[in-house]
């Protein structure tokens, strides 16, 4: 496997002797059916470990050197003699690996991240070749406490406004994707999903998460209330209260409604409005909303005479 190039140098995961073993637990992960994203990083975890550590017996490296500081020298890493079977590994190649992670100044929350890999990658060893593992007495890394980064309103208004129509739109198509992304933004944004596998019915979307689970999210209900029954006003008062309970919603007026704005990020209180009875009617009105739809919109596909569901039509009219 060729070196990948990060921050703090190149990755060495040519694990030589010891990939062997790699490539089997990649295929027992792949039996398991894991993520392709977690098989990446488990046997990259392990190859990493194999070929710039064990194959090497821990010795120092100019990524090393580069983060030298007067009280934390790469002269005081644990060094040993290079290890060619995954049944020699021990507690000590373990423990100095993290040590020499937190050398290169790797958050930790990254090196918690490769000690959950090793966990993974030596359980299945133990249990292939019937060895101890070195993880054994090993704690976890601790984490130390970080406030979290969150937006604030500003950031929230400009990223709601960043939708625009993309090239792949057509022109008359430009105000639709802008109204597709926002309602996709508006939707990360209130329900708190992350971005992945998502199919939306019915006010809810089903994510799928790690390990292919499923999961249902509901979202936001509509903000426009019209005289509903009293059944009904049970379920809506919910998103009216405290100021209009059931009862204000099921005794609307014929042309009342309650609406329920937002400003920015923040959802104001609910409002009556009242709305305007039904134009009198229009001459051929459905011929011309007919020829308007066939106007801004491709034309239907006409069936062919191949098409069984018309073939007896066709015979009789002949």
């Amino acid at each position: 496997m060729a070196a990948r190039h990060l921050r703090r140098g190149p990755r060495n995961l040519a694990a030589g002797p010891l990939k062997p073993h790699i490539d089997s637990f990649v295929l027992y992960l792949r039996a398991e059916g894991r993520s392709r994203k977690t098989i990446t990083l488990y046997s990259q975890a392990a190859s990493w470990f194999a070929a710039e550590h064990l194959l090497t017996g821990g010795q120092p490296t100019d990524t090393d050197r580069r983060f030298d500081t007067a009280d934390d020298t790469s002269a005081d890493l644990v060094t040993f003699e290079p290890v060619r079977d995954w049944e020699l590994v021990s507690r000590v190649h373990l423990r100095s690996w993290l040590v020499r992670l937190r050398h290169r100044r790797h958050t930790d929350s990254y090196v918690n991240n490769q000690y959950r890999c090793f966990q993974q990658f030596f359980r299945w060893l133990s249990a292939e070749e019937e060895i101890p593992s070195p993880m054994a007495k090993i704690r976890p890394p601790k984490i130390a406490p970080k406030p979290v980064p969150v937006f604030d309103e500003g950031d929230v208004d400009r990223i709601l406004k960043m939708p625009k129509g993309s090239d792949r739109c057509a022109a008359k198509r430009v105000d639709v994707c802008k109204l597709r992304d926002s309602a996709i933004l508006q939707l990360l944004k209130d329900t708190g999903l992350r971005l992945g596998a998502a199919s939306i019915a019915d006010r809810r979307a089903v994510v799928t998460g790690k390990g292919n689970r499923t999961r249902y999210v509901k979202f936001t209900h509509p903000k426009v209330f019209f005289n509903a029954s009293p059944a009904d006003a049970t379920h809506l008062h919910q998103h009216t209260r405290p100021h209009l309970n059931d009862h204000d919603l099921s005794h609307l007026g014929a042309y009342q409604a309650v609406l329920r704005t937002l400003s920015g990020a923040t959802e104001l209180p609910p409002a009556t409005l009242r709305t305007r009875p039904l134009p009198p009617a229009v001459r051929r009105r459905a011929h011309h909303i007919r020829k308007a739809s066939r106007r801004f919109n491709a034309p239907p596909i006409r069936a062919t005479r191949t098409d069984p569901r018309h073939a007896k039509g066709e015979d009789e009219h002949r």
